[in-house]
């Protein structure tokens, strides 16, 4: 770095920290901070002014209480970044006529879950959960890249934020659909080799259409075993009583003095 920026200050007055200097480019990880260096080869006590898409950063709303400028280090340190934070900026000395622009991008994240699961005939949605800034979406189906146009069973929506083929669509899941998706995302940053895309894969688990009716029918024949436990053990029941009323109707016995028995009868 110290070395392009030597090579740099023979021609230019002001010299960003870019991560791409052809295309003037800074890339920041989300929720990271994000430092913007602009050196000054001019000599003197020389102070920068920072600018975001025309607008000074001192008035610029969501960077309010997020941002730091670093005077006499030339930095413009935002903390907590948002995708929003992305734009472009711009380092000024107004007082000798110098500026530079540095185009800052968002770079992608992907995010889906670890599997899914639908019932054979059903649609299904997959969306690919993608922060970053001008994301590009490709679908890898199967372990097959596809497109659009590549296969009429799948279709893509837009999000709610309206990047393109966010939402991959199966109308009716087939048993053969089930298998590893992928989503990747690229973006400036990795056009530009600067991050690697982003890449996330969940596996999807087609149940057949009688599949679902196993739980209830395991639930039925439970109750139906149960009742015809309780029903058998009615019927014994039943059967033992009439032999213990007749054992309750026999004659009471004693025994005589004796020792012998005796029938005992009422008198009245």
């Amino acid at each position: 770095l110290l070395l392009f920026l030597a090579i740099s200050a023979q021609g230019d007055v002001i010299v960003p920290n870019y991560d791409n200097a052809d295309a003037k480019l800074k890339v920041f990880e989300i929720k990271h901070p994000l430092i913007l260096f602009c050196n000054v080869t001019e000599a003197g006590n020389h102070e920068l002014q920072w600018f975001k898409n025309g607008t000074s950063v001192g008035n610029v709303a969501e960077l309010k209480g997020r941002h730091t400028i670093l005077k006499s280090e030339h930095k413009l340190v935002i903390d907590r970044t948002q995708e929003s934070d992305a734009g472009l900026y711009t380092c000024s000395l107004p007082h000798l006529a110098q500026s530079k622009d540095i185009n800052v991008v968002a770079n992608v994240a992907v995010k889906l879950p670890s599997n899914m699961a639908v019932v054979e005939g059903e649609k299904l949605q997959i969306q690919c959960i993608v922060v970053g800034t001008d994301p590009i979406i490709n679908w890898t189906i199967l372990d097959n890249i596809t497109s659009p146009e590549a296969n009429s069973e799948f279709s893509y929506l837009p999000d709610e934020k309206n990047i393109k083929d966010a939402i991959l669509v199966i109308e009716s899941a087939r048993l053969t659909h089930r298998g590893n998706y992928s989503c990747e995302a690229t973006n400036l940053a990795t056009l530009h080799r600067i991050k690697e895309p982003a890449v996330a894969v969940t596996y999807v688990r087609v149940k057949g259409k009688l599949a679902a009716l196993w739980p209830f029918l395991g639930i039925c024949a439970e109750v139906f075993i149960l009742c015809a436990i309780i029903l058998v053990y009615e019927k014994r029941r039943n059967k033992a009583d009439p032999d213990e009323s007749d054992t309750d109707q026999s004659p009471e016995q004693k025994l005589d003095p004796h020792g012998k028995e005796s029938d005992v009868r009422q008198r009245k």
